[in-house]
């Protein structure tokens, strides 16, 4: 882990992610977005600590919502 003390993951299902699955890629430092099979993206990130780690988090869902226009319309 190179010193990171938090580790943690993402699961993303959206049915947008059937017809336009996620690149592989690199979120910063310390996390990564590979796509899943059926409609899904994993996010996998480390940081020193949990504070981190949840900003990590957050911020790959906030550009994963804001690429696909949102959160669903179910939690707008």
């Amino acid at each position: 882990l190179a010193g990171h003390r938090a580790v943690g993951q993402l699961v993303l299902v959206r049915p947008e992610f059937a017809h336009t699955p996620v690149t592989s890629r690199l979120l910063g430092e310390g996390a990564a977005l590979v796509p899943l099979a059926g409609p899904a993206a994993l996010v996998s990130a480390v940081a020193p600590d949990a504070l981190r780690l949840r900003r990590l988090l957050d911020a790959a869902l906030d550009e994963l919502e804001a690429a696909l226009g949102g959160p669903p319309e179910e939690l707008r």
